[in-house]
């Protein structure tokens, strides 16, 4: 017979069905959820189908075929029965009495309830008749082999009378929202109940709802509300989408500053303190508002809301990942005047001093490693500033027979612009060949080093650095034109 010898397992079976047990005075008895009747079928042993057990408890796709099959002795006859999946359970759709197994008028009838989409049907072994004598769990009656039904659920199997209600029972293995109050349960310190509309699934509960429960995990370290963006001490809050504290306790800061949190540069993370006024720039996430506009040294850097602003440290925190956060608020005019004082004689030390000379920065290739030069025009949310990278004129002339030395690579520079200068350092590495071998052509076998830059008047290149290139953006963009 090609029918699979277990019942599979489904992906979202919607109607529960109490299989039929085998009838008094019955010999031996199958059932079968047939999902097709081959052109070749003539007996039962030709039909596709799963198998289940007498008496068990399943879930069944609505309209799902049953075949019953219950054998007599004395005299040998065959009961034959068709159920149908309903949202009742099942309903009978064929009976048959016969001195023979299944037969070729049986099977046309078979054939004919099968639903269009049979081959695709799947059961749900919800409970089985349990095998060995037992007590019923909800009312510690004892249960005879075959009298009650044997659950299989995560913390083993659970038998109970046919007639009681599976009770709640074990220890939740997994941390999930409680099927009566829907707060969270810790991993543990509950129990298990099925869970409503999902046959065979089984969610944990509270052993005793608390009042107020959490609506997810709570939080294992201190660190800052979503809402109000005040530090939520550990044990608390919790966690959806990200910390909250404990509903009803989100308190507004008094001053009514607009807060966020922001992540360090990594080589700034240990100059970061709680208390210090600092230039940040910030972009808003999905569905957050943006700034208000007005604030201490503020500028819309893009259309996505994405700007700078003075920013009061309010505290600083490190993630498991290792890398800082800092909470910040806006700052005060009090708070922001030194600062803006302070970036104020940076721009007019910074400002360009009319020259029009023209620049050349050579950068020499060292082993197939190249530099590259990239004028630095505005600001990018993703990757702080924006660049145009520009095309170099190579010379070969003084290039050794491999090119490895030598190959010069050169970019006119204008003033008025500020540039950032990548260049490789030598000497390379000393199984560099190796190394390009495994890792390919382009990979790079040097140092690199890395520079911003501007022209002078007198047209020399001179070094910079990058709060002096921040204002050059803010403050003398009219003089890139």
């Amino acid at each position: 017979m090609s029918g699979t010898r277990t019942a599979e397992r489904a992906a979202a079976p919607s109607v529960p069905a109490d299989i039929p047990a085998t009838a008094p005075g019955t010999v031996s008895g199958w059932r079968l959820v047939v999902t097709a009747v081959p052109a070749r079928a003539r007996a039962v042993r030709d039909l596709d189908g799963l198998w289940l057990a007498p008496g068990a408890l399943v879930a069944l796709p609505d309209g799902a075929l049953v075949l019953a099959i219950d054998v007599h002795d004395a005299p040998r006859r065959w009961t034959i029965t068709a159920l149908r999946a309903a949202p009742d359970g099942l309903e009978e759709a064929g009976r048959w009495e016969r001195r023979s197994p299944l037969g070729p008028r049986e099977i046309n009838v078979l054939h004919a309830l099968l639903a269009g989409d049979a081959a695709s049907h799947t059961v749900r072994v919800l409970a089985e008749p349990n095998r060995a004598p037992a007590a019923c769990r909800a009312c510690d009656r004892t249960l005879p082999a075959g009298q009650g039904l044997a659950y299989r659920t995560p913390a083993g199997h659970v038998t109970t009378c046919r007639a009681c209600p599976l009770p709640l029972f074990g220890v939740n293995p997994d941390a999930g929202r409680c099927v009566r109050c829907s707060g969270w349960v810790t991993a543990g310190e509950g129990l298990l109940a099925p869970a409503p509309g999902a046959p065979g699934r089984y969610r944990p509960v509270h052993r005793a709802c608390p009042d107020q429960p959490l609506p997810g995990p709570p939080l294992r370290t201190a660190t800052w509300c979503l809402e109000c963006r005040t530090t939520v001490p550990a044990g608390t809050g919790y966690w959806d989408r990200g910390p909250h504290h404990a509903p009803g306790h989100c308190a507004l800061p008094a001053d009514g500053l607009p807060r966020w949190s922001v992540r360090v540069p990594a080589r700034e993370s240990t100059d970061w303190a709680p208390g210090q006024v600092r230039r940040i720039r910030h972009t808003p996430a999905v569905g957050e508002p943006a700034l208000p506009e007005g604030l201490p040294g503020g500028r819309i850097l893009a259309d996505n809301g994405h700007m700078t602003v003075l920013a009061h440290v309010l505290d600083t925190r490190t993630t498991g990942a290792s890398f800082t956060l800092a909470l910040v608020r806006a700052a005060t005019w009090i708070e922001a005047a030194p600062l803006l004082a302070a970036e104020l004689d940076q721009a007019l030390a910074t400002r360009p001093d009319g020259g029009t000379f023209l620049a050349r920065q050579v950068v020499e290739r060292i082993c197939g490693d190249r530099g590259w030069v990239a004028e630095i025009t505005g600001h990018d949310p993703r990757h702080g500033l924006t660049r145009e990278f520009l095309h170099p004129q190579t010379d070969y002339d003084q290039a050794d027979a491999h090119g490895h030395r030598g190959v010069l690579d050169a970019w006119t520079l204008r003033p008025r612009r500020v540039y950032e200068v990548s260049r490789p350092l030598g000497p390379p590495a000393k199984d560099w060949r190796a190394v390009r071998r495994r890792l390919g052509r382009r990979a790079r076998v040097t140092a690199e080093h890395r520079a911003f830059v501007r022209v002078t008047a007198e047209g020399d290149i001179v070094e910079i650095t990058e709060e002096e290139v921040q204002v050059w953006l803010a403050v003398a963009l009219e003089w890139m034109s």
